[in-house]
């Protein structure tokens, strides 16, 4: 899931208070996915949605969106990992969250796969609603923040590639994708002898297999060591792999000057 692309084309706005915003929301983690409850869209809620870093698109169940009034207005490609698939869209929407709200919100319209697990769970939050805050995404307290914080830590910068966050790291250029529930890296052959992975997106899903890595180090810190997730094609051009946030402990973005910590 957390390798969706949205391939139609948009212009990216970031907007940032000029003071710190200030809310914190209860999160819940499921098989290393963030999910949060208290989601209103157009005032209509609460929702259950997950919080996907690695998605430059946020994405709501398509029957939920034609219950609350949700009209498509376009229709647009959504490629992933396993396909390209056409979906419809609707612009100019509101979305809250605790303390926080975004206007002018883009959502795409389907029946999301973790519906299959998880039928609580609504739609997904992407980077067109987080790209607007600061926050940290604690794991390990179970709570989603919005500041501006100043935490201890080393400030890794990232890129943002087609509206996502990219961090350099010993295995490449890796998307920063709490969507992801293991290390996945494009390019790259499984071992003749590997467990097979099921990897599932909202355009379908495919049997591959594994690869033992040689060690995940950011900044200099040794980060992990063990199987991922290959992909034999490389999805993107400059992009490495996917890097879920289930490593860490807690993880700070810092959209405003444009760096992650990681804890």
């Amino acid at each position: 899931m957390g390798s969706l692309r949205h391939q139609g084309r948009h212009v990216w706005m970031l907007f940032f208070s000029l003071g710190p915003l200030f809310g914190d929301v209860r999160m819940g983690v499921r098989e290393g996915l963030p999910i949060v409850d208290g989601v209103y869209v157009n005032g209509h809620g609460p929702y259950k949605f997950v919080v996907d870093t690695g998605t430059n698109v946020n994405l709501i169940e398509a029957d939920l969106a034609q219950s609350i009034g949700l009209r498509a207005t376009f229709r647009t490609e959504l490629a992933s990992g396993t396909g390209v698939t056409i979906v419809p869209g609707v612009d100019r929407i509101e979305v809250g969250l605790g303390s926080v709200k975004a206007e002018g919100q883009r959502f795409l319209f389907l029946r999301l796969a973790v519906l299959d697990r998880w039928p609580d769970i609504q739609g997904v939050l992407g980077q067109g609603f987080l790209s607007r805050f600061d926050y940290r995404l604690d794991l390990q307290g179970g709570r989603m923040e919005f500041s501006k914080q100043d935490r201890i830590g080393t400030r890794t910068p990232f890129t943002m590639m087609d509206g996502r966050p990219m961090v350099a790291t010993s295995l490449g250029g890796l998307i920063l994708d709490s969507g992801a529930v293991r290390l996945v890296l494009f390019g790259v052959q499984p071992d003749p002898i590997s467990n097979e992975w099921e990897l599932q997106t909202v355009a379908g899903s495919r049997k591959i297999g594994t690869v033992f890595t040689k060690p995940l180090v950011i900044e200099g810190r040794k980060i992990w060591r063990g199987d991922a997730v290959a992909v034999p094609h490389a999805a993107e051009p400059g992009v490495s792999g996917l890097l879920p946030i289930s490593l860490f402990k807690s993880v700070y973005i810092c959209n405003s000057e444009g760096y992650v910590i990681f804890e």
